[in-house]
């Protein structure tokens, strides 16, 4: 038994390595290799945080916002560091590295205090870090889809997980103490008020956070009355309150009148079957790296089969977690629950209605799959020392892995956006300030310059307007000249197209032209909002 527990010691140690890797590697991805992998949506993070220094406005009213106009963001914080450093790669950068720092710290905090162990919770953080698997290729980059989300370029979830366990810790608080005191409400006062800023941005928060806790709130209230037929004690219905108060505070935010709109509409019955039954459950696989296409034998075909045994290994976490017999504390078995809940919520959402069912959506899995997996080595640690040497150590060869298969090459990568990175320079050289071209090269064009090169863009280069989405009114006319030099950056295949719309003999000039993208040049724009 001795030895037992110095081999899981040992783990321990192993895992905690591991983990400072992980964070080494994301720390030098987002300061070193910000610009090998940057799509628009991310660049429009870092071009909305220029726009929020320059315009000391955290939501500039030039700022076209997609389908939330967030208060409480990446570009909010980012906006200060660019201040500091006149870069946005270097913003962005620095912001997702104290983010992601902030969120994992925060992660741990929770753990602990679902008194979960130190190694244990060491554990969580790195299946976090290591999982889910990179599933795809876009266009040619490794997209990590955690890493992505919650450490790397973009931080789009960050506050919603990090208010989401503060949430969670402060309703079981609640549930536990039955009192008020000036700490609790001063807790309360705070995390109302987050609340208000987050729902400003959208109803993601709603989603994720206030209608799962509803949901728990409404059955535990059920079930501890005795199907209602038992009065419950007074104190009790603080934590109602206080859950009551977050979909009040989502109320006050409505009217709040900067949130974009985003039309969502409600499937027909037979389509929401199909979408619940089908689409939701395919893309919560997907969430964790699941994609196919994987040639069997191959490298990729061995990690994908990987998070399938993994997957399994949750199976029976839920069974260990909550069965009748068991060593799991009341807390950690809440704390799980709401999370599921949050998985559930968002599943039945996207399922009745028009919401794309994006794997991204799901990413409160994550978390549930941490904290599953910390439960279970932290009880088995002292009755089944085997079992629990056996996960750690299967979480760190899967960790180390994933450093080959997803991080290795998206770190020593030098020509991942080549094309891109050509015309950039191409574009600084010639002394063009202004460009336009479509979504999907603008934004990544102007980060890579920089900011040296401001890109707006049009919905499609075959008919020149402006394209409504994560832009700024200053890079149209009429806030720009009509007679100025512009550049327009073109896909090779869209090339006939773009010229035809022009009278002959008045088309822009093809300046420069590489195997993805060709730029004209012409003394005119021609693009209108």
């Amino acid at each position: 038994m001795r030895n037992k527990r110095k081999s899981i010691s040992l783990l321990g140690w192993i895992i905690g390595a591991l983990l400072l890797i992980y964070l080494g590697v994301f720390c030098y991805l987002n300061l070193c290799k910000y610009a090998q992998h940057v799509d628009s949506d991310i660049a429009a993070e870092a071009l909305l945080a220029r726009e929020i220094w320059v315009e000391k406005d955290i939501t500039p009213n030039d700022w076209i916002s997609s389908t939330e106009r967030r208060i409480i963001g990446m570009p909010t914080v980012a906006a200060v560091f660019y201040g500091i450093t006149g870069s946005m790669q270097t913003a962005a950068g620095i912001t997702c590295v104290l983010l992601g720092a902030i969120l994992l710290g925060t992660f741990y905090f929770f753990l602990r205090k679902l008194s979960l162990s130190r190694p244990a919770s060491i554990t969580a953080l790195l299946v976090l870090c290591a999982l889910p698997i990179n599933g795809f290729r876009n266009e040619g980059q490794m997209v990590p889809f955690v890493a992505l989300l919650l450490f790397l370029f973009a931080e789009y979830y960050v506050f919603h997980g990090i208010f989401l366990f503060f949430n969670i810790l402060f309703y079981l608080k609640l549930k536990e103490n039955r009192q008020m005191t000036r700490k609790t409400f001063l807790e309360w006062l705070v995390l109302f008020v987050a609340a208000v800023l987050l729902n400003c941005g959208g109803q993601r928060c709603l989603q994720v956070i206030i209608l799962p806790l509803l949901v728990v709130e409404v059955i535990a209230l059920f079930m501890e009355s005795g199907h209602l037929r038992q009065k419950l004690p007074g104190g009790r219905y603080l934590a109602t309150a206080y859950v009551g108060s977050l979909a009040l505070a989502f109320l006050v935010s409505c009217l709040y009148g900067g949130r974009g709109d985003y039309a969502v509409y409600l499937l027909q019955p037979g389509e929401a079957v199909e979408k619940l039954l089908l689409g939701v459950p395919a893309a919560l696989l997907e969430n964790f790296g699941l994609v196919g296409n994987a040639k069997v034998g191959s490298f990729a075909s061995l990690m994908q089969l990987l998070v399938w045994v993994f997957l399994i290994l949750l199976g029976y976490g839920l069974w260990y977690v909550f069965r009748k017999n068991t060593e799991s504390t009341d807390r950690q078995k809440d704390a799980l629950t709401i999370l599921l809940a949050s998985v559930g919520v968002t599943a039945f959402i996207i399922g009745i209605t028009s919401a794309e069912a994006a794997h991204y959506y799901f990413f409160m899995a994550w978390f549930a799959a941490a904290v599953l997996v910390a439960v279970m080595v932290d009880h088995m640690s002292e009755g089944q020392p085997v079992f629990a040497g056996l996960i750690l150590t299967a979480v760190a060869l899967f960790a180390v892995l994933n450093l080959k298969y997803t991080y290795c090459e998206a770190a020593t990568t030098q020509d991942n956006l080549k094309e891109y990175q050509e015309v950039a320079d191409y574009l600084t050289e010639a002394g063009i300030d202004y460009g336009y071209a479509e979504f999907w090269d603008a934004e990544r064009i102007c980060l890579i310059t920089d900011g040296r090169v401001t890109m707006g863009h049009s919905y499609t280069m075959a008919s020149l307007s402006g394209y409504w989405w994560l832009t700024s009114t200053k890079w149209y006319p009429p806030t720009l000249p009509t007679e100025m030099r512009t550049a327009y950056v073109v896909r090779t295949e869209m090339r006939e197209a773009f010229e035809q719309q022009f009278p002959e003999g008045e088309a822009p000039i093809l300046e420069y032209e590489n195997e993805k993208l060709a730029v004209y040049v012409s003394d005119r724009n021609y693009v209108e909002l």
